[in-house]
């Protein structure tokens, strides 16, 4: 019979890991530092990333630093809940108690990484809309008078020539793919509403915005059409039926929602009012400037309900919500471009009701600033509390 314990059979035995003479309670030691290690590296990531994007305004950086912080968040879940298997009863209150919260945060992270990642990919335009990863989802125009209806339509008193006629149509009919691409938003927007819990007001007017952008849409299409006689109106948009949907548990959801309507409803909704309101001033048709003025007001009318969806999700979610926001705001660009025609850029075409570039630029910047400083405001006693 062999003897075990002899020198021999212990000279030519395996090495033994370290991990392997570890108890458990060593082992889910370890992982829960690691898991809070990983939280305060995701943490600095995602800081580091936003002030980046503050300085130099990098978008496309800050988005993948946002996503680096958010993988972190997920490895440090992940060490956190193989801490709390492998430490099972061993570790005691203390340890156990620390691997959840070490799980808890870490996944809050990844929550807000990602939310950070969302902002900084989203591309501004007037008004909400529906978005596939930041991407703006519009539909495209075909032949029909559905949304132009020849009731609608008045020539404005505009003197063109030929070139400029078909490209200012073609800017009013783009103008009209955004404000119908609104209307599925704003249904969606209902969706969101009434799976969180709304009160019955917020739904009311998230349906009463949706209406409004239907008119919105027929306008524009109209008066497109009152300029260079073609019957064209938005085709089949299945693309609305695929948009973002609130995902994760509900405080996760309140989050997203709080952010979505902080961006496309306070912010592009209240810069689609100022630059409306500026346009209608300026423009040379009557007509056209009496439309600009209705448009104005519900745009702002939004901006306002914008604002009452972010109290509301910022009411039910508390903490985590207030730290998204913030997170939001720093993350928000300094400026807005949108794509215009080259005619006008300038400011050239203001006085046919579209906007230039220096135009969007002011209203952005006093928008953006008017929405810093109320975002502070309304999250200062939540953060105050935490701090």
């Amino acid at each position: 019979m062999q003897d075990d314990a002899s020198p021999l059979v212990h000279a030519y035995a395996a090495p033994r890991s370290p991990v392997t003479n570890a108890t458990g309670h060593e082992v889910a030691a370890r992982l829960r530092k690691r898991a809070w290690i990983s939280l305060v590296a995701s943490f600095g990531l995602l800081v580091g990333g936003i002030a980046l994007g503050g300085v130099i305004d990098a978008r496309d950086s800050t988005a993948l630093i946002a996503l680096a912080s958010s993988a972190l968040g997920v490895l440090g879940a992940v060490f956190g809940v193989v801490a709390l298997v492998k430490g099972g009863t061993a570790v005691g209150a203390k340890g156990t108690v620390g691997s959840v919260f070490a799980v808890l945060l870490n996944l809050m992270m990844t929550g807000v990484g990602l939310l950070t990642a969302l902002l900084a990919t989203m591309s501004l335009s007037r008004g909400r809309q529906l978005r596939s990863f930041g991407r703006v989802l519009l539909p495209p125009v075909t032949t029909g008078d559905d949304w132009a209806k020849p009731s609608d339509q008045r020539a404005p008193g505009f003197e063109l020539d030929e070139a400029t006629r078909l490209a200012l149509a073609a800017q009013w009919r783009e103008n009209g793919r955004t404000e119908h691409a609104s209307v599925a938003a704003f249904a969606r927007l209902t969706l969101d509403l009434v799976a969180l819990g709304a009160p019955p007001a917020l739904v009311r007017s998230a349906n009463e915005d949706a209406i409004e952008e239907i008119r919105h849409a027929e306008l524009c299409f109209a008066v497109a059409r009152s300029i260079d006689g073609r019957a064209e109106s938005p085709g089949a948009f299945p693309q609305a039926s695929r948009a973002r949907t609130l995902v994760g548990p509900r405080t996760a959801q309140l989050a997203q929602l709080a952010v979505d309507s902080l961006v496309d409803g306070a912010l592009h909704e209240g810069v689609s009012a100022r630059i409306v309101a500026k346009l209608a001033r300026r423009t040379a048709d009557p007509a056209v400037r009496e439309m600009l003025k209705e448009i104005a007001a519900d745009e702002g009318r939004h901006a306002r309900h914008g604002w009452d969806v972010v109290k509301f999700c910022l009411s039910e979610g508390g903490e985590p919500v207030a730290y998204a926001l913030e997170a939001a705001g720093r993350a928000l660009p300094k400026t807005m471009r949108t794509p215009l025609p080259d005619a006008a850029r300038s400011g050239a075409w203001e006085r046919f009701g579209i906007m230039s570039e220096a135009l969007e630029a002011t209203e952005f910047e006093a928008t953006r600033r008017d929405l810093e400083v109320r975002l502070a405001s309304l999250l200062a006693p939540y953060l105050a509390v935490a701090a």
